[in-house]
C-alpha cells in the first residue's frame, strides 16, 4: 500500500504563530524609508549580560538604513526595568533604560543595519512592545 504525502509550505510568520513566542526571534528586516511604522512585540527571557542589562540573545528588530540619514522615533513599552540596546554595523552603540517600563529614543540614524534588543536590568523574562517611525 503506497502512503501519500503532502507537503505544505507556510511562510516564517505562520510558522511562529503556530509554535507561540515565548522567545523573542529576529523579525525580518525593515528598510528605510518606512512607509510606516515597524511593529514587534514579545517577550523576551534575557540571558545575554551586558553594559545595558541583561540582553535577550537575539535581536528583536533589524532595520537596514538605506540613505544618507534617517530621522527615527523608537518608542518601547514593557515591563518594569526595561533596556533598549541599538547596535549598528558602523560601531554605533547606543543604551537606553525605561526604570517605569518605557522607552522613548528619537534620533538619526547613519546608512547601515542596526539591531534592536531587548532586556532587563534585572535579569527577569520582559513584554516588550517596540515602534520605530521615520520622521
Amino acid at each position: 500500500m503506497k502512503s501519500l504525502h503532502k507537503f505544505f509550505i507556510l511562510p516564517a510568520a505562520a510558522i511562529t504563530l503556530a509554535l507561540g513566542n515565548g522567545v523573542a526571534s529576529a523579525q525580518p528586516i525593515a528598510q528605510t524609508p518606512l512607509n510606516q511604522p515597524v511593529q514587534a512585540s514579545g517577550s523576551v527571557d534575557p540571558v545575554r549580560p551586558s553594559d545595558c542589562g541583561v540582553l535577550g540573545s537575539a535581536p528583536v528588530q533589524v532595520l537596514q538604513v538605506n540613505q544618507q540619514f534617517a530621522a527615527v522615533d523608537v518608542a518601547v513599552s514593557g515591563t518594569s526595568g526595561l533596556t533598549l540596546m541599538i547596535q549598528g554595523d558602523n560601531g554605533f552603540n547606543e543604551c537606553h533604560t525605561g526604570g517605569s517600563g518605557a522607552i522613548h529614543a528619537p534620533g538619526l540614524l547613519d546608512r547601515g543595519t542596526y539591531s534592536f534588543f531587548v532586556g532587563n536590568v534585572s535579569n527577569v523574562s520582559t513584554n516588550y512592545n517596540l515602534t520605530i517611525s521615520e520622521n
